[in-house]
């Protein structure tokens, strides 16, 4: 038997990591900083840390978009 609060959580983390990789893809079409803090907000909603976050985007995109991210994390 499968033990549902297992299963929903690993959804919900599953879930929050595409939302982070939906936020790399998002910054490499250089979308307006307004679709990119409602992307923050989503994820910071799911229980990531700003650090998290800009890590992620650092290690995907480099300094430049982690410098954007950091930035505009100060507007959610």
């Amino acid at each position: 038997m499968y033990d549902n609060d297992e299963h929903e959580t690993v959804a919900k983390t599953l879930w929050s990591e595409t939302l982070i990789e939906v936020l790399c893809i998002n910054l490499k079409k250089a979308k307006p900083d307004a679709a990119i803090i409602e992307m923050l907000r989503e994820i910071k909603a799911k229980g990531f840390k700003p650090d998290y976050i800009n890590s992620k985007v650092k290690s995907e995109l480099g300094d430049a978009a982690a410098g954007r991210v950091r930035s505009l994390l100060k507007n959610v």
